[in-house]
């Protein structure tokens, strides 16, 4: 792939376009950058070589989009519609890239989405007035915009390693962290084949060598797997799991929020069970659910309800409670939600918090005393992790499961056992889980 230099000047009108785009459908309907970009794929008819150049172009303008979000808002233009918005983001990393890209290159390619009045805001002197303004904010803010995370990101990370270390870890966000899982080992041939012929380098896990990481070098889009073979999740998840698994998992498993069933999948593949019950509230994401549980050969039911409120008759041997949460771990394979996340409140993050109460007091319930629940979130925030396990009114008591060496000498343990991975430490998605039994 071209580095930023080159890539400024190979962008083409139609790549432009494509990459608004994508960072438009972000905002709008908060997907991923994947999702963004792989629908986008469908709406232009674009060469192999354009679709790369679209690809980074939009990664790149979504890696530094902090100094134009405060641009905009500066200059009070921040409710723009949101395609000329996107379009802003994508003219103010081309500005701003190289000084050999001057606006009469923006003019040829921006189709009438970027506007004189808009333009004029990224000449050489308003870029260098605004990134001066910058280094003169608050650290948080500063920080913010500078590495462009959203605030309530930084604020936390500052308030967890302080303000030494908290710059250099923003900056590793920025390399993508992306794992495979190997479904079937027979198929392992053909399936790091098929990864190097679509130009991907990875090695093998040391701690569960089912796993591949896909090195992080590469910005090239992710193709497609059949999940008989292979699906992408992240090693943190494959942590939880492996993590639920060492003490003793048996019997009937309920999962409160199962979709997309990457943990339940796993589990069916990892142990012996009765059975499976996977409630999930999206109707959309159930459907999803039963095509990946389809190729596990799992003893399974999935049902469409608000895990919150789900009843049962007889009680459950364990439970898992992957909650709905901000997704805030996911930054570093995720540029789309430095933007989707940029806006974020701490009110957001109760409202969140008290969802995944609900649904772990509930789990909590559902089980017999003694059994195994797990809670996680892929989030950053202590509200989304620590903060509900301390509010639950149901005694409960921490277990300790076993985690390989690397890991338990790494991981960080923030509430008695509660456990966090972080990027920066190990090439994970930030990731927060805990192993409770009903007292």
């Amino acid at each position: 792939m071209p580095r930023d230099k080159e890539l400024v000047e190979l962008v083409s009108p139609i790549a432009f376009r494509a990459a608004t785009r994508v960072i438009e459908r972000i905002e709008a309907k908060s997907i991923s950058f994947d999702a963004a970009f792989q629908e986008t794929m469908q709406e232009f008819k674009l060469s192999a070589e354009e679709q790369k150049i679209s690809f980074l172009l939009a990664k790149r303008t979504l890696e530094n989009i902090g100094p134009p979000i405060y641009l905009l808002r500066k200059n009070n233009k921040q409710d723009l519609p949101l395609r000329r918005k996107g379009a802003f983001y994508v003219a103010f990393y081309l500005a701003s890239s190289s000084p050999s890209f001057t606006l009469d290159r923006i003019r040829a390619l921006r189709g009438g989405l970027v506007s004189d009045s808009l333009l004029n805001l990224l000449t050489p002197r308003n870029l260098d007035r605004l990134f001066n303004e910058l280094e003169e904010m608050p650290i948080t803010l500063r920080l913010s915009y500078k590495e462009s995370v959203p605030p309530l990101i930084v604020e936390t990370f500052l308030s967890r390693f302080g303000e030494k270390a908290t710059p250099e870890i923003l900056k590793s966000l920025r390399y993508r962290q992306v794992w495979v899982r190997l479904n079937d080992t027979e198929r392992k041939d053909w399936l790091e084949d098929y990864l190097k012929r679509k130009g991907f380098r990875f090695r093998q896990d040391k701690d569960y060598p089912y796993l591949l990481e896909i090195l992080p070098t590469q910005e090239i889009p992710l193709p497609s797997l059949p999940p008989e073979i292979a699906t992408y999740q992240d090693k943190a998840s494959i942590i939880a799991v492996e993590a639920l698994v060492s003490l003793r998992l048996k019997g009937v498993i309920v999962d409160l929020a199962a979709a997309p069933c990457m943990k339940a999948s796993l589990l069916c593949r990892k142990i012996d069970h009765d059975a499976i019950l996977l409630v999930d509230i999206s109707e959309k994401r159930t459907r999803a659910c039963i095509e990946i549980m389809k190729a596990t050969n799992c003893n399974y039911q999935v049902i469409n309800s608000d895990g919150r409120f789900f009843s049962s008759s007889k009680l459950f041997s364990a439970a898992v409670v992957d909650a709905p949460c901000t997704n805030s771990g996911a930054i570093s394979r995720d540029p789309g939600l430095r933007l989707a996340l940029w806006s974020l409140r701490r009110e957001d993050l109760s409202r969140m918090k008290q969802v995944q109460l609900e649904l772990l007091t509930n789990a909590l319930k559902l089980v017999h005393r003694g059994a195994l629940v797990l809670y996680s979130t892929c989030s950053l925030f202590p509200e989304e992790g620590e903060e509900v396990i301390s509010s639950l009114k149901i005694p409960i008591k921490p277990l300790q499961p076993f985690l390989p060496p690397n890991i338990e000498r790494t991981i960080h343990k923030t509430c008695g056992y509660c456990y966090r991975l972080y990027p920066h430490v190990h090439r994970t998605d930030g990731f927060f889980f805990s192993i409770l039994s009903p007292r």
